[in-house]
């Protein structure tokens, strides 16, 4: 009788291969058999090792395409160094202006991101028109409280500062800015308005508009309209920078005749008036003025180094029309333009300056418009809403 070896029981199921072997290969226990080949179990593993990375490849490439804005504009972060930084606008009571200055980013001590300092002239020691001191931190230009005194937000890669209002005390704060020259200058402390830019490689562009109080504690207010265009000259911001010029006014836009200047560009008429606020002058003449205002008409060339003319009806003819320049820090353009008139006692003058925003749905105009004859100033602070013809 041939002994055909032990018979396996019901207990023991498992089957044991011994060897190389080069075919499908059957493994399991004793409840569950598996059916497949060492190397293609191998290789479904090299595919999934390779479509993980590739699928973070392309999650990387979507984030930096989709850094754009709605207007499919780069988003770039803001860079610390020292930049060279150039201001054109106008001031209330003082001439259209373009002065060069110094902007300078710093790590930040405060809960801000960083520290933005921005020095153009001094309008403490030296006021002239465009001079201005705003920074984030209250110790940007030496003693003050480290803490910030702006409010600071960022959507889209654009950046706003808002100062903060009430505004700090002198001593934790240098930040202001000068509204006119000589014997009766003074300088005001920002407590409204915002700064606003797009940092855009080694560049950063923006529209200063800030309202301040007179700084020793006189009644009376002022505004500061004004492009930005900064450049960074180094990646230390402690690092010499060359000294900025001298600010330069902007020729006047006078002229004589009702018809004025000829200026190509959209004409606007007010469709709704938003603010209308005496700076100066009697309360008397603010229903004729905003009546005046409502009915006016503005050409605008929306360009960098364009031209603009507001024309207001039933005014003197000597001094209005007013044309005046384009500055443009797109989709803000900042206006600023001057008219005058006669000598000595018959001398009139009539001053335009502010900012057309087209960034919104409609655009919005806000100005300052202020008019001296026979020594008296009236001055206001407009914001309508336009119509395009």
């Amino acid at each position: 009788m041939t002994n055909a070896g032990r018979e396996p029981t019901a207990v023991d199921r498992s089957v044991h291969v011994g060897g190389t072997v080069g075919a499908p290969v059957i493994t399991g226990d004793r409840n569950r058999v598996w059916v497949g080949s060492h190397l293609l179990r191998h290789q479904w593993l090299l595919w999934l090792i390779v479509l993980m990375v590739m699928l973070a490849i392309g999650g990387i490439a979507v984030l930096i395409v989709a850094a754009r804005d709605a207007d499919g504009r780069r988003i770039d972060p803001v860079r610390t160094g020292a930049y060279t930084v150039t201001i054109r606008g106008s001031v209330v009571g003082g001439s259209p202006f373009e002065q060069q200055g110094e902007l300078r980013i710093r790590h930040a001590t405060d809960s801000l991101p960083y520290e933005w300092c921005l020095r153009v002239g001094d309008p403490w020691g030296t006021p002239v028109p465009g001079a201005i001191l705003f920074g984030t931190n209250g110790t940007c230009f030496g003693a003050g409280v480290d803490a910030p005194v702006v409010t600071l937000a960022e959507s889209a890669g654009e950046v706003v500062l808002v100062p903060v209002n009430p505004p700090p005390a002198l001593r934790d704060s240098m930040n202001a800015f000068t509204a006119t020259s000589g014997i009766t200058s003074m300088a005001y402390i920002p407590d409204g308005g915002e700064i606003r830019f797009r940092p855009a490689a080694s560049k950063i562009e923006g529209s200063i508009s800030l309202q301040g109080l007179n700084a020793f504690g006189e009644s009376g207010s002022s505004t500061f309209t004004a492009t930005l265009a900064a450049t960074l000259v180094s990646d230390d911001p402690e690092a010499l920078l060359s000294s900025p010029v001298q600010p330069a006014p902007v020729p006047d836009a006078s002229g004589s005749g009702r018809g004025g200047e000829q200026v190509a560009g959209t004409r606007y008429t007010v469709k709704t008036i938003t603010s209308f606020r005496r700076l100066q002058g009697s309360p008397e003449f603010v229903k004729t003025a905003r009546a005046r205002f409502s009915g006016a008409v503005l050409i605008v060339d929306a360009r960098d180094g364009g031209r603009f003319v507001y024309d207001p009806p039933d005014s003197r003819t000597d001094i209005f029309p007013v044309t005046g320049t384009v500055a443009a820090a797109a989709p803000v353009y900042v206006l600023s333009g001057r008219r005058s008139s006669g000598e000595g006692v018959t001398a009139a003058d009539a001053v335009v300056g502010g900012m057309l925003d087209l960034s919104g749905n409609e655009p919005v105009v806000r100005l300052t418009l202020t008019t001296t004859a026979l020594a008296t100033t009236t001055s206001y602070e407009v914001e309508a809403v336009l119509r395009a013809q």
